[in-house]
């Protein structure tokens, strides 16, 4: 007994405690791939995450070298999903599932090939060692897993992981779309796509109709919960709302697939829009963009210009929101438009809502007292901004329904006077949007054109549609960089219903 005591003492237990040191060792490496990429198999899941960072000694032996190899790892993998298995249960016949399994196997043994060789680019951190994914669609695709992956990292391991919501590789993105918009956060995107708030938003417009109204409001409320519903965005800006830092979309396909873009000045200017006949004709630009991907909660609020501060309809901080997803990708070299192989048609497609909204009023033109919400009429259409001739059509499609609808609302409602409040291009606070486009080209000017006007005065209509509110007060309260706000009040009003 006294023997076996001493064989303990003298090799048992400094054989423990070094196997203790090595486990604590590299535990936050083991930690975080236990938590990201090797979450499936719980019984083996371990183990696995240990062999991964025992492969990772050839990058150095220090805590900090093993947990950045480990972070390289999971953000490669975030990025590059692993191929999917197939379902034996998809297939009809059995000698299809298996060609599928074979192709997977072969796909996974590539991929793993192509994972270990782009890691040992990352670490030794050789010049243009970049992770590069085909489109912006593929970050967007993987939000959900991107944040949880901060979020592990921010649990722990804060002594070697002072940045623990910013990725440790630098991206490039060889394709999406960058425009100088502020992406509104919508009502199905706020509530996790859930129709029953869509429909009480619905309930919420309708009530307080008043005045002899009650059609007109059910017609505002269809259109302002239609608008709502997926989030418009607002054009920059260049009054006292806009000053500051100006965070833009980059995004692949349409508005909602977009996340947040941060150039280093905090300008626009930075974006490659193309100018023509003196103004911008589109509204995003095919870019290639390399950058570094962070949580959106490490952005400064107080550096932002107020109107992209982070709106917060729940009364938790916990919810207060850029508006564009929780991402941000902040670029490090200069944004280059996207070519193309030669002779191949450049693609152009982004889309949004290109929309106009007019503001209900009494005799006067002043609004009724109310949340500016229940006044608005947000007319709208959904469409390619990328594509000039496309984005221009689609302009005068929008204006030809506004006009069929102002002249129906005004023949119905005598006493009502309907004013211009702001537009996709048009800021309406009295100060231009930072990319205009040319001249006579904007919404307004395409809905108040003389001949219009012209036919609005023969029918006894004049001075029943106005160009602008009355106040400079009104004006500013109905202006795009004020929509952030509103469509919070509106979204925190269907909250509580």
């Amino acid at each position: 007994m006294v023997e076996f005591v001493n064989s303990f003492f003298q090799i048992g237990l400094p054989v423990i405690a070094g196997l203790l040191f090595v486990f604590l060792y590299v535990r936050p490496a083991i930690r975080l791939l236990n938590r990201t990429v090797h979450r499936r198999f719980r019984v083996s899941r371990v183990l696995r995450a240990t062999a991964a960072v025992i492969g990772f000694f050839g990058f150095g032996l220090t805590r900090k070298e093993l947990y950045r190899a480990a972070c390289m790892r999971a953000e490669s993998e975030l990025l590059h999903p692993r191929p999917t298995k197939p379902d034996k249960y998809e297939y009809r016949h059995r000698s299809e599932y298996r060609a599928a399994l074979r192709g997977f196997r072969a796909d996974q043994r590539a991929w793993h090939a192509r994972t270990r060789a782009q890691l040992g680019e990352l670490m030794k951190g050789a010049s243009g060692a970049l992770i590069t994914v085909p489109t912006c669609f593929d970050i967007a695709r993987a939000e959900a897993d991107i944040v949880r992956y901060f979020r592990v990292r921010k649990a722990g391991n804060s002594l070697i992981d002072p940045a623990p919501e910013v990725f440790q590789s630098t991206i490039r993105v060889e394709e999406g779309f960058v425009a100088p918009l502020h992406l509104l956060s919508g009502l199905l995107s706020r509530f996790d796509e859930d129709w029953v708030k869509s429909i009480d938003g619905y309930g919420q417009v309708m009530l307080g109709a008043d005045n002899g109204l009650e059609d007109l409001r059910a017609f505002q409320a269809n259109l302002f919960t239609c608008w709502a519903s997926w989030g418009p965005s607002a054009p920059f800006g260049t009054c006292d709302r806009w000053v500051g830092q100006k965070l833009a979309q980059f995004g692949y396909g349409d508005e909602n697939n977009s996340i947040t873009l941060a150039t280093p000045s905090g300008e626009a200017r930075e974006i490659p829009m193309r100018k023509v006949r003196g103004g911008y004709t589109t509204l995003a630009v095919r870019s290639v963009v390399i950058g570094v991907l962070k949580n959106a909660t490490t952005i400064d609020p107080e550096d932002l210009c107020a109107a992209q501060q982070p709106q917060n309809s729940h009364g938790d901080e916990d919810h207060a929101s850029l508006g564009q997803g929780e991402l941000v990708l902040e670029v490090t070299k200069q944004i280059q438009q996207a070519g193309g192989p030669v002779g191949a048609r450049p693609r152009r497609y982004y889309s949004a809502y290109i929309w106009a909204i007019l503001v209900v009023g009494g005799p006067n033109g002043s609004p009724q007292p109310l949340e500016q919400w229940r006044n608005m009429l947000t007319f709208f259409e959904h469409g390619n901004v990328a594509d000039e001739v496309t984005y221009s059509m689609l302009k005068c499609q929008l204006v030809t329904k506004i006009r069929a609808s102002v002249e129906t609302i005004l023949a119905a409602k005598p006493n009502v006077t309907l004013s211009f409040a702001c537009a996709i291009d048009e800021c309406g606070c009295g100060k231009p949007v930072e990319f205009a486009p040319p001249h006579g080209e904007s919404v307004k000017e395409m809905l108040f054109n003389e001949e219009w006007l012209e036919s609005l005065k023969a029918r006894g209509f004049a001075g029943r549609v106005r160009q602008a509110l009355p106040t400079v007060l009104e004006r500013e309260d109905y202006a795009a960089c004020k929509l952030p706000e509103v469509l919070t009040s509106y979204l925190s009003q269907v909250a509580k219903a």
